[in-house]
């Protein structure tokens, strides 16, 4: 089967890195799979597993954008005319709709993943781009689809929730790698947690700080650690500024190799005000890392609370704090919950069974 995949960029995120593995997964199991996008430096990561990659332009976050219609979508149509793919399957709120042309133009059919949360703007009201299955990567994403979309179809609606390549994470980064980027970021202190995310409002991390000051009565050469880029940094510099914890915050940009930030910490943290599914906490989990996540979204879904990590109600950094207390004050709990957590990542969270299902999707759209 030769697939056409569709995302807006192939920068650090959870859509980029879902496509990049998943593809690489629909390699393994024979098919023909192919990436457009926007760029970014994942591409390489499709270069060195020998999987085409056209460059379009669709960096927008308006389906209205002229762009889309005058570049994107004749490129595109000129690049199926000579490849003829089977399905096209859309990632991002604006290449399902460069999806629904495509179909319109060919009349190949697509499938579409709903991966987050899209704003119910004119676009959305006017291209109702679903295709001829919507795949959800968590139960809340779903429940969340069918509340704020009325027009999405139930009966097209399939979960399939999200994972990750498992095997990557149960092999440690080299020793070598991990000591550099201690040493470049100046990570000295005991413990260090830390979270893996878009630096924007939405992932809660103002919270996290926020509860630092009561984790350094019991710790005080306690470290966090915020890898990402994002609009809210300025906004978290300022508030450890504000709330005198500078001199424990450290704000690194996006890794490219997320097992080498991982490495360093002693707890993981997903704060989030609203989560889709939460891919970064799966890998924390596979890397064997104790995790502490609000009750919200994906998180709910992922963690087994008080068996494979903990959960706490978002926007209580009290709340945080004291959970993370308990698990840096219990070593014997700390591994306990790692331990919970990878297994719970290698049974339910693997890549494998995403293409599997992904797979049986595409088989049933070609029906």
């Amino acid at each position: 089967m030769k697939i056409l995949l569709l995302t807006t960029h192939l920068e650090m995120g959870g859509i980029p890195i879902y496509v990049t593995s998943l593809t690489r997964g629909l390699k393994d199991r024979g098919h023909e799979p192919r990436v457009a996008s926007g760029g970014g430096w994942l591409v390489k990561r499709l270069t060195e597993n020998q999987i085409p990659h056209l460059r379009i332009p669709c960096r927008t976050s308006s389906e209205m954008d002229p762009k889309l219609w005058i570049l994107a979508l004749p490129k595109l149509l000129g690049w199926i005319r000579r490849e003829r793919p089977d399905l096209i399957h859309a990632h991002t709120r604006v290449t399902q709709v460069l999806a629904w042309a495509l179909h319109g133009c060919t009349g190949i059919p697509y499938v579409t993943t709903y991966h987050g949360f899209y704003r119910l703007g004119i676009g959305r009201r006017v291209f109702r781009c679903w295709g001829k299955n919507l795949m959800a990567i968590s139960e809340h994403s779903r429940d969340e689809l069918l509340r704020q979309y009325p027009s999405a179809p139930p009966h097209r609606v399939v979960l399939v929730r999200n994972g990750i390549e498992m095997d990557r994470f149960l092999q440690p980064p080299p020793p070598s790698e991990i000591a550099a980027f201690r040493q470049a970021n100046g990570l000295r202190g005991e413990p260090i947690i830390g979270s893996i995310a878009r630096l924007s409002p939405v992932k809660g991390l103002e919270f996290l700080l926020k509860a630092v000051p009561t984790l350094l009565k019991s710790f005080p050469r306690l470290q966090v650690l915020l890898v990402g880029d994002g609009p809210s940094k300025a906004d978290l510099v300022r508030l450890a500024y504000a709330l005198k914890i500078a001199d424990h915050v450290l704000i690194t940009h996006s890794a490219e190799d997320t097992r080498i930030p991982l490495s360093v910490m002693d707890c993981f943290v997903v704060p989030s005000l609203r989560e889709g599914f939460g891919l970064a906490l799966v890998e924390a989990m596979a890397a064997g890392k104790p995790v502490v996540a609000t009750n919200n979204g994906g998180p709910s879904e992922i963690i087994e609370n008080g068996k494979s990590g903990l959960l706490v109600p978002p926007a209580h950094p009290e709340e945080l704090a004291q959970a993370l207390l308990t698990l840096l004050k219990d070593s014997n709990w700390r591994r306990e919950f790692a331990r919970e957590g990878r297994e719970r990542a290698r049974t339910e969270f693997s890549m494998e069974r995403v293409v599997r299902e992904v797979e049986a999707v595409y088989t049933h759209a070609l029906s």
